[in-house]
């Protein structure tokens, strides 16, 4: 449900960069500041410096991490998603890791993949993911709850396509939300609400991902339109409160440039697998042969 924050940041500054006026002049030059505490923030969290990868050539690839709050303990990386963008080819490949699946935790065992991230912060969920996938991931992004509310407020709401009607309390139970089947328009805290729901969903997780995706993909068509660019200072400081990243403003300045076409074919799919308890937890659990699949998948997209 996070990755929208790294879709939205790009198409912002592409927007920006664009538009040629003195407006956006500013906007760029006041971007670069708050990259940066993205990128202060992402290297507290990982313990080592940015090292910029130079001029992007052909296909880069993002681990899109969505961390979920807990009181008093380190969060849980509750979306863990890859993503790979082929200039070439011209499109986008994305799929989740749900948040249960079972792996191994470098220096901590068999576990959920999304406790890699109680363990480890960012830095072990892409070496587990990267172990996992065969993969080494250019750049990572990491988002929280409140910064993925905030920005559908900002653009103003998202519409989806609803496919049965539902209900969803928060958090703290302290209200509840009702998702008619058909379209549904959402703000900030619906949205949320909408992207968490998994119980009642008889796909479990696999129903919650293809809801994140859906999400994703009215925010990519919305923010592409020039309507947002008033909006744009106000977006770029919501991400510096709530993502970090280790991917630099030159970076993303030669992504949005050279890579923009790719993101008008989306492609994604699913790592199949069962759900099974164990001692009482619940675990996903993905066959060998299917990860050796999403490897190859993901591998060739370059």
């Amino acid at each position: 449900m996070w990755k929208p924050a790294l879709i939205i940041f790009i198409t912002v500054l592409l927007t920006m960069l664009t538009a040629g006026a003195g407006w956006s002049y500013y906007l760029y030059q006041k971007a670069g500041d708050h990259v940066q505490e993205m990128n202060d923030n992402y290297e507290k969290d990982v313990g080592t410096s940015i090292q910029s990868s130079g001029p992007l050539r052909g296909t880069v690839s993002f681990l899109i991490l969505g961390i979920g709050d807990r009181p008093g303990k380190k969060g849980l990386a509750d979306t863990v998603m890859a993503a790979s963008i082929n200039p070439n080819e011209e499109s986008v490949l994305l799929f989740n890791i749900p948040r249960d699946t079972k792996v191994n935790i470098p220096g901590h065992g068999r576990d959920k993949i999304n406790h890699a991230y109680a363990y480890g912060g960012a830095g072990l969920v892409k070496q587990t993911a990267e172990n996992k996938l065969d993969h080494s991931f250019d750049f990572v992004v990491e988002a929280d709850m409140q910064g993925f509310s905030e920005i559908v407020d900002q653009l103003g709401g998202v519409e989806v396509e609803n496919d049965f009607a539902f209900s969803q309390d928060n958090v703290d139970h302290s209200k509840t939300f009702h998702f008619k089947k058909g379209k549904v328009d959402l703000n900030g805290k619906e949205a949320l609400e909408y992207v968490r729901m998994r119980k009642s969903d008889p796909r479990g997780d696999l129903g919650r991902n293809e809801r994140q995706r859906d999400v994703l993909t009215a925010l990519l068509k919305d923010t592409m339109s020039l309507r947002h660019l008033p909006d744009s200072a106000d977006i770029l400081e919501i991400l510096e409160n709530h993502v970090k990243t280790n991917i630099t403003l030159e970076e993303l300045r030669a992504l949005f440039t050279r890579y923009r076409s790719s993101f008008d074919y989306i492609q994604t799919f699913e790592l199949a697998g069962s759900s099974e308890r164990e001692g009482g937890v619940s675990y996903y659990n993905v066959t060998p042969r299917e990860w050796e699949k999403a490897a190859l998948r993901l591998n060739r997209h370059h």
